[in-house]
Order: C-alpha cells, then structure tokens, then sequence
C-alpha cells in the first residue's frame, strides 16, 4: 500500500504508518493507523520510508522548478552528490572548501529542481554566498538568507522551499536554527559543516547522516564517503548483526573479560558460538561490498580518468566485479606470478592506469605512486589501512567508502584518529 504525506490542520499527517518503521519521536500515532506531528519532520519522514523501501507519495512538494530556472549541470558531479542523492536528498558534508561547497549546493538543487533557501550564519557570509552563487549559471535563483531572518521572511503553511542547505549550523545560534527549522518544511536538506570536530550528532538529527568528511593533512586528503545500504540490503545486514549481538552477549556474560579475539577463537572450535561468528561474517560482508559501493567506485573512476588509481576491494570477487564492469586490471593471487610482475610494471610505467585489487596493491605498489586511492569497506587492520593510504602520493587523495549505519563507521573513525596521531 502506498502512503501518503499530506497538510492537515497545520500538521503533517502520514497515511498509513508503515509497521515497519519507528514512528518519530515528534509524531504521534493514529487509532486510524495514520501518523501526525510538525510539518518540520517532512524531511525526516521521507528519509525513513526511503530507507525502508516504502512508496509513497508526497501532497506537500510544491511543483518542479522549470529547467530553463534551474542550475546548469556540474561535471563532473562533487563526490558526495551520490551519497546524498542516495540517502534521499538528506545529510551532512564535513570539510569542503568553498568552490566544492557551490558545486554540490547547485548539483542538489538541479536533482531536486527545487526552489532553494540556504541559511547562512551572518551578514558577512551571506553576502560571500550571494557573491559566490551570482558567479555561477544559474546560482543566483538561490534564496539566501541569515538563521535569524529566514524564520520570519520564508516560515508559511506550505513549503515554499523544498531544498534547504544550512551553511556551517555549527557557529549559529542554537534558538535561531531551531526557530528556523521549526517554521521551514523543506524535502531536501544539506548541512555544510567546516570541521570534523563540530557536534555532527546534533546536527545530523535535523539534517540527516553524515555523507562525507573531507580531512586535510600533510598527508593525502582523507575523504570518507557514507552510502546507504538498499532497503534488501538493509535487511540482510540488520538480521545478521542481530544473531551476532545475541550471541556474543551471551558468550560475554560468561566471559566478561575476554576480548573480541577470543570470542573469534572460541567461535572456530565450539559450536555453540560458531552461528554468531558466522552471522557477524554476513553482515561485515554486506557493508564491506554493496550496490552503493559498486556505483560510487565506477562515479570515482569516471571522475579521476587519466590519473593513476588504486582501488583496494574487500575481496576478489568484488576486485573481478569492477574489472569486468570499468575494464581495469585486476590484481589477485590467482594470477600467475609472472602475469602479477607485468602488471605492476605496466603501472609504474604508466601505460596502465588503474589497478583493482583485495591484498596485493600495497606490497606490489611503491609508497606515494598513485594519485588516487578508493578504499572499499571499513575491515582492515590499522596497519594495512595505514599502508593503503601511503601508496598515495601526499598531494593526492584518498576515499574510504563506508556503509552508513553499520561497524565500518566507527572502524573508519578509529583510523582517522590513529592516523592524525
């Protein structure tokens, strides 16, 4: 059954509730199965049904912008254009310099077509984005307003916006944001927040998940991209990592004190623990290597094309997998060690640009040698993610593709942290 999102009384009521899903803590449930609360949590709505993979149809979007009002295309597309996109036109970008900042405010108002309020701190920054945004075909249709003004100059019954941006919330004041919010009822949000140390939970309630975080070191440039795990995905992995909690928490009340490791250790020589180990196979699994992860690899090898490349996958059936799709090398054991000597000649000699692989990339491939790094999921040791990262040139880049919601986000955080150590 499709649900619908509709303004009654000044509410919006969701018709009906999926039982699937949790119903916010703002809303309220319906004895007729229906579901009220703000209109601000639209966009929150309509993130939870999309990560369900529940139709619905939404009464409040106001009609598409024409294409002659909209923006023209931004190519190639900024890198965290896809993880927004794909986590329903929500999320928060950490670390973005200011000409990619425009680039992904007006690649989310094209996708959207959609009028756009971007809320900037001060007066000041309002009147560099305004500068910013005139620059650029198309920008200036952008609505840009201070926190404190936008309340009382855009605040309706209906959306009059259906794509709000909201420019470094973290140095707004904390009443005038949420005044803001509570008066806008926007579809689409973005957060563009300046560092990785601001409140990101805070801001990621309102806003959605964290899709990008951008780290500039002495270093390559760590890029971390958050895709969304397809709703069947979604499924698979949320199962598996139940039967894993439920049995490691009961092989930890018995064993307070043991690690991980040992829990591992068990797990291999004593049947009652083997299902649980097995369960946590399956879900690392979904999150290392997905839908998402495959489409943003092929977006990130179309961008960076001519450049050398590292692609370190989590296995070799992912590594044969983009071969086939991007016709790249492929690295792996089973190639005979002949055939491995001439492809790492042909790349450091640069007549092949691109190398994919699960284990061999970071022993065959001098340190600093490529331009580009893609690390595919969040499961490698400290020391090997430190070594992939080093086989990337100082002035190059690295992306970490993560799947949202699951383990690797904390896995990613951990190195992050170590590596800036």
């Amino acid at each position: 059954m499709t649900t619908i999102l509709e303004r009654v009384h000044g509410q919006l009521r969701v018709r009906p509730w999926p039982a699937q899903c949790i119903v916010p803590h703002a809303a309220t449930s319906m004895a007729d199965g229906s579901c009220t609360g703000p209109l601000s949590l639209r966009a929150r709505v309509r993130r939870d049904l999309l990560a369900a993979g529940v139709p619905f149809v939404d009464l409040l979007a106001p009609p598409p912008l024409p294409a002659a009002a909209l923006p023209a295309p931004v190519v190639p597309p900024p890198a965290a254009f896809d993880a927004w996109r794909r986590h329903g036109g929500n999320g928060v970008v950490v670390g973005l310099g200011p000409g990619e900042q425009t680039d992904l405010v007006l690649a989310a108002m094209r996708h959207a077509a959609a009028r756009t309020l971007l809320l900037a701190c001060d007066s000041g920054a309002e009147l560099a984005w305004q500068q910013r945004l005139r620059e650029r075909p198309g920008g200036a249709v952008v609505d840009v307003a201070t926190v404190g003004a936008a309340a009382q100059r855009f605040a309706g019954a209906l959306p009059r916006h259906d794509l709000l941006v909201v420019a470094l919330p973290e140095r707004m004041p904390a009443a005038s944001l949420a005044s803001a919010l509570a008066g806008l009822a926007p579809a689409h949000l973005l957060a563009l927040v300046d560092h990785v140390h601001a409140d990101l939970i805070a801001v990621s309630a309102w806003a959605g998940p964290v899709l990008q975080v951008v780290r500039r070191a002495a270093h390559a440039t760590q890029v971390e991209l958050h895709l969304p795990l397809a709703a069947a995905e979604r499924a698979v992995h949320d199962a598996a990592w139940h039967e894993f909690l439920c049995g490691f928490d009961a092989f930890a009340a018995l064993r307070p004190t043991a690690e991980f490791a040992v829990f591992v250790r068990e797990a291999r020589r004593e049947p009652a623990w083997r299902p649980a180990l097995l369960a946590w196979h399956r879900a690392r699994a979904v999150a290392a290597w997905n839908t998402a992860k495959a489409a943003a690899c092929g977006e990130l090898l179309a961008r960076h094309r001519g450049a050398s490349v590292l692609v370190f996958t989590p296995d070799r059936g992912s590594a044969y997998e983009l071969a086939r799709a991007h016709l790249v090398a492929p690295l792996t054991a089973e190639l005979p060690r002949a055939e491995r000597a001439a492809v790492l000649a042909a790349f450091a000699a640069g007549s092949l640009r691109v190398l994919v692989g699960p284990r061999l990339l970071e022993s065959g491939v001098p340190a600093g040698r490529a331009d580009v790094g893609i690390v595919i999921g969040g499961g490698f040791g400290l020391r090997d993610r430190r070594t992939r990262h080093d086989r990337v040139r100082s002035d190059g880049v690295v992306y970490d593709l993560i799947a949202a919601d699951t383990a690797e986000v904390g896995r990613a955080r951990r190195f992050a942290d170590a590596l800036r150590g």
